[in-house]
């Protein structure tokens, strides 16, 4: 029955990942879970959940705040004359503005301050908001890899395996780099028709407020991974696995892991393989799984769905599972030589 209830709570957050029924079939699944094993899941639920969607919350608030008061615009604005009326060059602007957003505030946050910028530089160039916002959550993903900081899900498996922030650092900046360029060049190029016409600066137009939407996606988003990790919590206790330090184990577990943070989403895996996973060389395989696999569908990042609340607008397209599976492949390929 728990493992039936499991996969009823994973099915309902996959099937329609930005629906309040799916959340709240989630919810009811992990409730029955709860009656029927006991409640000693939902202390450790809320411990990962909570510092993760209260940031998430003060981060959307803030950035309706920099939208009140002309940041976003004035950020905006400094794109659109660096881009000098050429979307390949704002591609690149964006792409890179995130990554760096990704090392100091985390992707989640990243996005929540990115999305409204693109949003504006539609108003303001009519630029194509699909392969700008693709370019955010895929650059926020892929470079969150960096710095432990950048993605929970990192900050999970370094504090439960006891890793060294030196030692990971050393171990993901450089397959983070890879990682973003593969993701950055697949939206890119699926994109391509897009951004290859000219954007001129047009006077812009009253901007629709996103705010409430995603404050929404918040609440949301945080019911289902709070009931996913009620549900998935009890499965992780048992022995830890110790992996190899080869080319192939190391595939293995980035792949594995990818997968399984694709399907349930990256927060509820990384409980999952911190507590089944031991410390080792395979934990930052373990690390790239769940920072770029998680790419591989709509649901696999909290940052993908916030994105689609805060714009408006579609964050996702099937070419980044490719792209995913790619840059798991390359970072992990890193991870090993370093």
């Amino acid at each position: 029955m728990h493992w039936l209830l499991a996969g009823m709570a994973v099915l309902a957050v996959a099937a329609r990942p930005r629906s309040w029924r799916s959340a709240l079939l989630a919810a009811t699944a992990a409730t029955l879970d709860v009656a029927l094993q006991g409640a000693a899941a939902v202390p450790a639920a809320l411990r990962v959940a909570l510092p993760t969607f209260g940031f998430l919350a003060l981060a959307v608030g803030l950035a309706g705040w920099a939208v009140r008061v002309g940041a976003v615009q004035v950020t905006a604005g400094a794109l659109a004359r660096a881009a000098d009326g050429r979307p390949w060059r704002l591609f690149g602007l964006v792409c890179c503005l995130t990554a760096a957003l990704t090392a100091v505030v985390s992707l989640d946050g990243a996005v929540v301050v990115m999305a409204p910028v693109v949003v504006e530089l539609r108003r303001r160039l009519g630029a194509p908001v699909r392969p700008l916002l693709l370019g955010v959550v895929a650059v926020a993903n892929g470079f969150s890899l960096a710095v432990p900081e950048g993605n929970p899900t990192n900050l999970v498996v370094v504090q439960h395996l006891g890793l060294s922030i030196a030692d990971t650092v050393t171990r993901t900046a450089a397959p983070a780099v890879a990682a973003t360029v593969v993701c950055a060049g697949a939206v890119a190029w699926r994109e391509r028709r897009s951004l290859g016409g000219a954007a001129q600066e047009r006077e812009p137009q009253p901007a629709v407020p996103r705010l409430a939407s995603g404050l929404a996606g918040v609440a949301r988003v945080g019911v289902q991974v709070t009931a996913l990790l009620v549900c998935l919590l009890p499965l992780a206790a048992g022995t830890r696995f110790a992996a190899g330090s080869g080319l192939g184990p190391l595939v293995a577990v980035s792949l594995v892991t990818a997968a399984a943070a694709a399907i349930a989403n990256n927060l509820p895996a990384s409980a999952v393989v911190a507590s089944w996973l031991a410390p080792g060389p395979a934990a930052y395989a373990a690390i790239v799984g769940l920072s770029v696999g998680a790419l591989a569908t709509p649901q696999g990042s909290v940052a993908t769905l916030i994105a689609g609340d805060l714009a408006g607008s579609e964050p996702y397209t099937r070419a980044l599972a490719p792209a995913a599976a790619a840059s798991v492949l390359a970072a992990t390929l890193l991870v090993w030589v370093t």
